[in-house]
């Protein structure tokens, strides 16, 4: 088994949220780091009487869409939107400054985020796909265990505490030839964070 770490008042309808899993409430949910809820916010206001089609994208360095933030048709009011740091693909992004492009109707603006990490940046990329988790804390242990679908565990691949920064870790499946389907669970500092099957079994 190979493991490599690397250290390092609103009338809405019809809206599609682009990233994954991501709800309208979600988007405009202030985030709980107050430096965040600064440099992430997007303030759009909606000054027409009628409803108006308002779209938000962000932009990477090049000026490409690297998010889809939102896409509905809003009513009168004023809106507040935050970035999670993520990806359409979910995947976090870098430390860096990004554009946004606000398309409201008639209306076309664009204005710049800044993101940082203050904290501690997880990235899990295995057979079981994607998992990211931003932690506000100095440290946090992580463990990833593989379990049976009987529920016996299988192996520990990773027990660590993890220090302030940007960890992604590139994880294979256990060495198995039976077609027993598995899981792995992710848990941070104790608390179960994601339990999932093995994908490429899924697709059998």
């Amino acid at each position: 088994m190979k493991i490599l770490l690397i250290i390092s008042a609103v009338l809405l309808s019809t809206f599609n949220p682009a990233a994954a899993s991501q709800t309208l409430k979600e988007i405009m949910t202030p985030p709980a780091d107050s430096a965040d809820r600064e440099n992430l916010r997007i303030w759009v206001p909606v000054e027409r009487r009628s409803k108006c089609r308002l779209t938000v994208d962000i932009l990477g360095d090049r000026n490409q869409i690297i998010r889809h933030l939102v896409k509905f048709l809003a009513g009168p009011g004023y809106y507040n939107f935050y970035l999670d740091k993520k990806t359409d693909s979910g995947t976090f992004v870098e430390s860096n400054n990004y554009g946004y492009e606000i398309k409201d109707c008639t209306t076309h603006k664009r204005g710049q985020l800044k993101v940082a990490y203050s904290g501690i940046v997880i990235e899990v990329k295995s057979a079981f796909g994607y998992f990211g988790k931003e932690v506000f804390a100095d440290s946090a242990n992580l463990k990833i265990e593989y379990f049976s679908a009987l529920d016996s565990l299988i192996d520990t691949v990773v027990d660590t505490t993890l220090k302030t920064g940007f960890h992604k870790l590139r994880l294979s499946g256990p060495d198995r030839e039976d077609p027993e389907s598995y899981f792995q669970q992710i848990r941070i500092d104790g608390k179960i964070v994601e339990r999932k099957r093995n994908r490429t079994i899924e697709e059998k």
